[in-house]
């Protein structure tokens, strides 16, 4: 009997339901108005340059507003979801209870893309506005988690009735089996 609970467990495991995140590259992304003048506090910037990525700190705008001066430090890794699995097609992020696997913070994210070539290092840094390639904000992508809640949930219903079925079937042979 322990046998067959294995795989029903496994396929109620495997259809466990996902949260998809979404990147929605904004319009000018090169003019400091597509920004708000960063005063938007729940969001985390993060500067990208190729394969590299930083945190950017201390945001504020020249007065030509055609620069941006902040502070250039090491992503942290509850910020490095997105940053790191960009090209995977899925975009999936974890919810845990636990703050060490919790990756929801990929959904207060706000990704600036530098022109090929454009020199990033750490520290103070100046980013003037002409090199902005592109910029994502990223935002939960609902629909995908309503179908991927909606399926993973349907599964385990056909699953666990499967499950239950063998299970009855098997205790009803049994059962007979005693019988003759």
């Amino acid at each position: 009997m322990k046998k067959l609970l294995m795989p029903v467990m496994l396929l109620m495991t495997l259809s466990s339901c996902n949260h998809y995140y979404k990147a929605i590259t904004t319009a000018a992304p090169n003019t400091t108005a597509s920004f708000n003048d960063f005063k938007d506090t729940q969001k985390y910037y993060i500067l990208r340059n190729g394969k590299e990525a930083y945190a950017m700190k201390n945001i504020s705008i020249s007065d030509n507003r055609e620069n941006l001066q902040c502070t250039l430090e090491d992503l942290p890794m509850e910020h490095q979801v997105y940053a790191y699995n960009g090209d995977n097609p899925k975009l999936k992020y974890k919810t845990s209870v636990s703050k060490e696997y919790d990756e929801t913070m990929v959904l207060d994210e706000v990704h600036i893309y530098v022109m090929p070539g454009t020199k990033t290092e750490k520290g103070a840094y100046t980013l003037p506005m002409a090199n902005v390639q592109k910029a994502e904000i990223i935002e939960p992508d609902t629909l995908k988690t309503k179908k991927s809640q909606t399926t993973g949930t349907t599964i385990a219903i056909i699953a666990t009735v499967v499950g239950v079925g063998l299970i009855l079937g098997i205790v009803a042979a049994s059962s007979l089996a005693f019988v003759f």
